[in-house]
């Protein structure tokens, strides 16, 4: 059995300085799948940008 998750790769700031965090998205081997182990993350090819205030508590009031 498979999911997707997000990974975080990178922290990186926008033209007016915020902090964002670089995403990338992995397949995550919940069990035992032919070659596959349980626990075995796959990267796939897309990236997304999160504020990083989004993730954290950082600069929410």
């Amino acid at each position: 059995m498979e999911d997707e998750a997000w990974r975080s790769v990178d922290i990186i700031r926008d033209n007016d300085g915020i902090p964002h965090v670089l995403q990338q998205k992995v397949q995550v081997f919940t069990s035992g799948v032919s070659e596959e182990s349980a626990g075995y993350t796959k990267p796939a090819m897309e990236h997304r940008l999160v504020p990083l205030k989004d993730l954290t508590k950082f600069g929410r009031s």
